[in-house]
């Protein structure tokens, strides 16, 4: 059967769509249009369409059952204006009994039909449509209805949901609030996570520190009971050495009284040989005769024995003619009368002065006059001049010869022998000074080898030095000994400790010969009035071990009232600079010469001790840190001057390098920079290699 033969069609789809009955129809509507085209459909088949029923009645659709199944139609929210959203809602398809309407009106009208069977087609027209109409009205009654049903479902159910929704939403707010405050715990614990594993972190790094700390310790600890036993051993040897310098003291000790009384009676016979000598002299002055009787007289007036003193000496004879004269002269040579006095002490006169006919001999005024002058003179000429000048004359010789002329004695850059020292101490019996620098020992012979020079030349005026100390005794105060290497050594302190013993400034300085801890102690016990002392080793030294710190605690221990000190070497350390600016409390410079570094801990030691009325402090060839010169500034409070003279070699074993002289022009630049701070500018001075 071809579609268009079909009794229905779509509205909206037109005669392409045609369908065999209603309910295709209908389910075609349900599924590809609205329902709103279906209402229109059904309308317009109940007025338009009538007639074409009237065939399905006809032919026995009235004795069946004809009627819609029931199934949901769509329906949308905005056709009905009761659902609150755009969603679709099904309501349920409505049974048309059309069969049964359509069988009830045939059966009511029959007799009407057949009486009237020239209006059948008419009343069946009728019929049908009022079996339509009826059946769509019943229809929609109950369309109605259930939609009602349904809304009043949709309601409750919306409700319900709106009910579950806002429980929802409160549900929700407080997870949500639960889960902000539980997400502020959790960011709160992980910073307190974090800061309890840097803690941790700091704990073990700590931990770490303190076990390396007590490894160290441990270490430490061992060392210095190693050092203890190493200084037990040590305090042992030196317990012996002082029992074995006390031992020599008390042998020194014993020869020098058995040297005192031998000195004592060799005075006692020199006395008694100078008062035979002048007994003798006043009776040749009182045989001999003059035109005028003068000396005579006056040499009578010299032997009177209430005049006559015991300790004179044989040089009273010429005195006596001095005195003589000055009663004959004029008031002029009453000078020259004064300095012919202090012949006393052991001036030999020469040969032609001492024979009776040069005794009797009478010295004019006019000669007195010139002696006197050339005594103003001579006092200010040097050695050479007054060896020189000794030639001329008589009088010059006799004044240039007088001790008086020679209380300082220099001896320098010469080569000189023991036997002319000897010479010069018959006329230095009044010496006070005697420096001896840089002497030279004799040449070497053609035939003689090194090792024979220096061991005939080592110590070879040490004869002639003892003369001249023995000469002048107690006169002397200033001793002064340097640059003489081989030619002196250090036996020129034990000399002078044994005949000079009112010294008060020594000086002794040698490269091959460095004083020692005995040598120390002897001129301490024989020259205790020594407030001066420079005995630093010259570098370089062949004997850098021997000025040790035994030396300086030795030095502080004999001279507590030092003013001034040098000292020096590798064996200078903080134990002994402490101990020596303990015991001299009164020092007011101090020379460090050729010390190891000297460091903030070795000036506070030092400072902690003493050097409170330091004045001065010179530190050649000795390294020192800023800190320290700024401890020193600070804790000394009367410092004036530092001196600090360096050179790149007392830092560098390798001082032509451009790292060390790298280095040692930093070290320089932060010496020179302490002259910015207050107080420094004016009481430093650096002097250094390559620096004006």
């Amino acid at each position: 059967m071809a579609s268009l033969d079909l009794p229905y069609r779509c509205p909206r789809c037109g005669e392409n769509k045609r369908f065999r009955s209603l309910s295709s129809l209908r389910a075609h509507l349900e599924y590809n249009h609205t329902y709103e085209t279906l209402y229109v459909l059904s309308k317009s088949n109940s007025v338009c369409d009538a007639a074409a029923l009237l065939p399905l009645v006809a032919d026995g659709a009235l004795s069946a059952k004809s009627c819609f199944p029931y199934r949901e139609l769509p329906c949308s929210g905005e056709e009905l204006e009761l659902a609150p959203s755009s969603t679709a809602c099904y309501l349920p398809n409505v049974e048309f009994p059309l069969g049964e309407i359509l069988v009830k009106t045939a059966m009511s009208s029959g007799d009407a039909l057949s009486s009237t069977g020239n209006n059948a087609v008419a009343v069946a027209a009728n019929v049908a449509a009022s079996a339509v109409e009826a059946a769509y009205e019943e229809g929609l009654a109950r369309l109605k209805a259930r939609a009602f049903e349904r809304l009043e479902l949709d309601e409750r159910l919306e409700k319900l949901s709106e009910e579950v929704e806002q429980k929802i939403a409160a549900r929700v707010g407080r997870l949500q609030t639960e889960l902000e405050r539980k997400s502020l715990e959790l960011e709160k614990a992980k910073l307190e996570s974090e800061r309890l594993s840097q803690e941790k972190q700091d704990l073990e790094d700590k931990a770490t520190e303190l076990s390396r700390q007590v490894d160290v310790s441990v270490e430490m600890l061992a060392s210095l009971k190693q050092d203890l036993v190493n200084k037990e051993q040590e305090l042992s040897h030196k317990q012996q050495e002082v029992g074995q310098i006390d031992q020599f003291l008390q042998e020194t000790a014993a020869r020098e009284a058995n040297a005192k009384v031998r000195l004592q009676q060799f005075i006692e016979d020199l006395l008694d040989r100078a008062d035979r000598a002048e007994k003798q002299l006043q009776i040749i002055s009182s045989c001999a005769t003059t035109p005028n009787g003068s000396l005579g007289h006056c040499s009578l007036q010299g032997s009177k024995p209430n005049g006559q003193q015991r300790n004179s000496s044989i040089s009273g004879a010429s005195r006596g003619m001095y005195q003589v004269s000055d009663q004959r002269s004029s008031p002029s040579t009453l000078l020259f009368s004064v300095l012919a006095g202090r012949s006393e002490g052991g001036y030999k006169p020469c040969r032609h002065e001492k024979s009776p006919s040069k005794v009797n001999e009478v010295i004019s005024p006019e000669v007195l006059k010139i002696r006197a002058a050339l005594f103003c003179i001579f006092t200010y000429l040097d050695m050479k001049t007054l060896l020189r000048a000794a030639e001329v004359c008589r009088d010059w010789k006799f004044v240039a010869r007088h001790p008086a002329v020679w209380t300082r004695v220099l001896l320098e850059n010469a080569r000189i022998s023991s036997k002319f020292l000897c010479t010069l101490s018959q006329w230095c019996t009044q010496m006070h000074s005697l420096i001896l620098q840089n002497l030279k020992p004799r040449q070497r012979g053609k035939k003689e080898t090194k090792e024979e020079y220096l061991k005939s030349t080592r110590g070879c005026l040490e004869e002639g030095l003892e003369a001249l100390l023995k000469a002048t005794g107690s006169n002397l105060l200033i001793l002064k000994v340097s640059h003489c290497p081989n030619l002196l050594t250090d036996r020129s302190l034990w000399l002078a400790s044994c005949y000079c013993r009112a010294l008060q400034a020594v000086t002794y300085r040698s490269a091959t010969d460095p004083v020692g801890q005995e040598v120390i102690w002897a001129l301490g016990a024989g020259c205790r009035d020594i407030i001066s002392l420079q005995v630093a080793p010259l570098h370089p030294c062949q004997q850098p071990a021997r000025f040790s710190n035994r030396c300086l605690q030795t030095i502080g221990r004999c001279w507590p009232h030092l003013r001034a000190l040098g000292v020096g070497g590798a064996g200078c350390g903080i134990q002994g600079l402490a101990s020596l600016a303990r015991n001299c409390m009164r020092l007011q410079v101090l020379e460090l010469d050729h010390v190891s570094e000297i460091n903030q801990e070795v000036a506070a030691e030092m400072c902690r001790e003493g050097l409170k009325g330091l004045e001065m402090l010179v530190l050649t060839s000795t390294p020192v840190t800023p800190k320290a010169l700024l401890h020193f500034n600070s804790a000394c409070r009367n410092l004036k001057s530092i001196v600090v003279q360096i050179g790149i070699e007392d830092y560098f074993e390798d001082p032509n390098s451009p790292e060390a002289r790298k280095l040692f022009d930093e070290m320089v630049n932060k010496l020179q920079a302490l002259k910015k701070r207050p107080g420094f500018s004016k009481i430093l001075h650096v002097k250094a290699d390559g620096l004006c």
